[in-house]
């Protein structure tokens, strides 16, 4: 159990990763086409250039969130897992 422990921050620095590209990947869409298509007007733009940053903190945020959870849940089962182990090893001894 106490390797699983010292894993779970690395598992959880990977799944934040992941996260943070899945939703980087269509999390930007809307404020690109504001900056390129000619449609807009010059403060819709800066409105939108000003948004990317925002945008990338708050989608960081919410996969380290979403990681943190996940990780959190998997540690939960694993240890439930085990004790149900333990007790069927001790019940048949």
């Amino acid at each position: 159990m106490s390797t699983l422990i010292s894993f779970a921050p690395l598992f959880a620095g990977a799944l934040w990763l992941l996260l943070i590209v899945i939703l980087w990947k269509d999390g930007f869409n809307d404020l690109f086409e504001r900056l390129t298509r000619p449609r807009w007007a010059g403060s819709a733009r800066l409105h939108a250039l000003a948004m990317i940053p925002l945008r990338a903190l708050m989608l960081a945020g919410v996969a380290g969130l979403g990681a943190a959870m996940t990780t959190i849940g998997i540690m939960f089962n694993i240890a439930i897992l085990l004790n149900i182990w333990n007790a069927a090893q001790l019940a048949f001894k």
